[in-house]
């Protein structure tokens, strides 16, 4: 049996987009050399994506110190192999000023996911395991079946839940009820 080779970012980059029937764009990630399409996002998916980053702007408005910048679905070229889109990323402001490419280069700060139904375990502990190997200092996974949050660090991972607090070192001072997230589902 032939293995395929891994793509490289560089590879990956130059392949053309794909375009579904009605012209809509497929959008796909490069995880540990191999591309992986990603089904278009539910409903849930992008009012839990839309809050998360509201928040964390309305809260990162209000802390100018700490010289962070959130963002929707920008792309990371991690590794050679690895180019990722979390969902939001919390990111130093210096990264976004020194990247001239394409994609920032390195991880976010902050990679935060939500789970859709497409996604598996295999692959989303992929993309854990390559945030934190290139730099991520904290990964939340967004779980919306059971409203709750895994948030995953070097020192390990929790799991909280409604009437729980999210709160992480990445953002000092930052506090908001996990339920905040899920309202309207």
């Amino acid at each position: 049996m032939v293995t395929p080779a891994l793509l490289t970012t560089e590879t990956y980059l130059a392949q053309p987009e794909q375009y579904d029937r009605n012209g809509n764009r497929i959008k796909d990630e490069l995880i540990a050399g191999e591309v992986r399409l990603m089904a278009p996002p539910s409903r849930q998916h992008d009012l839990i994506k839309g809050e998360t980053n509201n928040v964390i702007a309305v809260f990162l408005a209000g802390n100018r110190h700490l010289k962070l910048r959130v963002y929707p679905e920008i792309a990371f070229a991690l590794t050679e192999h690895d180019t990722l889109v979390p969902d939001v990323s919390v990111i130093e402001e210096r990264k976004i000023l020194e990247s001239t490419g394409r994609l920032l280069t390195g991880a976010p700060d902050i990679a935060i996911e939500v789970i859709s139904p497409s996604d598996t375990a295999e692959h989303i502990k992929a993309k854990i395991s390559a945030y934190l190997a290139n730099g991520s200092k904290s990964v939340w996974v967004f779980y919306p079946n059971d409203k709750s949050i895994v948030i995953h660090s070097a020192r390990g991972s929790r799991e909280i839940k409604v009437g729980d607090m999210l709160q992480n070192e990445v953002l000092p001072g930052f506090s908001e009820p996990v339920s905040r997230f899920f309202e309207g589902l």
